[in-house]
């Protein structure tokens, strides 16, 4: 211990140095991580997170290319989707509902009641949601909503729900397509064989799927079937690629199918196409309709293809 005491009195000079150095390098590592966290939290591009007064952006880039979206842009739509999220949980419904584009309503909320117990009662219902805006694609925007926590008890997990919400332009203004309707698209492309016309007249995007509106004209002199409904892969899309998007066979009813010598019909048909920008679909193909159709011949019978180009 004496010297150990001797020593230090010996070195002092040298110590104390030492020590000052190392005190000098720890306050310089400390002020670069504390510049190094202040410029990450005001450097926006950094983060890729913006606050908004409601709701919260999560990333300033599209999920599905990477490409970066203007923080002006992002602060329009997060109003926009703000407007809509907080008048549902204000229980303002009728508001709500002035905000959805008149094609959402026409597809999937034909009157106020109808939104209120398919939507605002299933997602909200009197509670209050918390949420956050992340960019898909286009003007498409992932909204995931959740409960709050101290409120339920229950984990985030539980109680979350994610919606794909789109803007559209409407008359001058800008209004929502909720519930993963991405947007109606009119047609208008003709085909035809064997004296049977069909038309295609518009098609409804959705996050997961696409309908498609078709107008049937049988100008053949006998009722004709446009599918059997045996197969799946009898009626599909074929896409820019060659590539088949089949339609929901459980879905149709066989009965619409059946069409009269001398009528038209016009049907809606569900086709497994989840939407993917830069995809073009090429044509619609009924590939097996039945000619002469007899409910009644199970012998052979005479098929053709009927298909519209796009």
């Amino acid at each position: 211990m004496h010297n150990f005491l001797r020593y230090i009195r010996q070195n002092r000079k040298k110590i104390i140095k030492g020590v000052l150095i190392i005190a000098f390098f720890i306050i310089m590592l400390n002020l670069l991580n504390y510049f190094i966290k202040d410029e990450g939290s005001n450097d926006s591009s950094s983060s890729d997170i913006y606050n908004t007064s409601n709701g919260t952006i999560v990333s300033d880039k599209s999920a599905v290319s990477g490409g970066k979206i203007s923080t002006r842009e992002l602060e329009k739509v997060s109003n926009q989707i703000n407007d809509f999220v907080e008048l549902c949980n204000s229980n303002k419904v009728e508001d709500a509902y002035n905000l959805i584009s008149d094609a959402c309503k026409e597809a999937l909320y034909p009157n106020i009641e109808y939104f209120t117990n398919n939507y605002y009662d299933i997602l909200f219902n009197g509670k209050n949601r918390e949420y956050t805006i992340e960019n898909w694609t286009g003007d498409t925007y992932i909204v995931k909503f959740t409960e709050d926590l101290l409120a339920t008890g229950k984990s985030t997990k539980e109680n979350s729900y994610s919606d794909y919400i789109t803007i559209v332009d409407e008359n001058g203004e800008k209004k929502l397509n909720i519930n993963k309707f991405i947007g109606k698209e009119e047609i208008n492309k003709k085909g035809e064989n064997d004296n049977i016309k069909a038309e295609v007249l518009s098609r409804s995007k959705y996050f997961d799927y696409e309908v498609y509106e078709i107008k049937v004209t049988n100008d053949t002199d006998s009722p004709i079937l446009l599918d059997q409904l045996l197969d799946s892969e009898t009626i599909y899309l074929k896409d820019n690629k060659g590539n088949r998007h089949y339609s929901y066979n459980n879905e149709i009813v066989k009965e619409d199918l059946k069409i009269f010598s001398g009528f038209s019909k016009t049907i809606k048909i569900k086709f497994d196409n989840p939407y993917i920008t830069g995809r073009k679909i090429a044509s619609l193909n009924f590939s097996e309709a039945v000619l002469e159709y007899d409910e009644n011949n199970y012998g052979s019978i005479s098929t053709t293809k009927v298909s519209v180009n796009l």
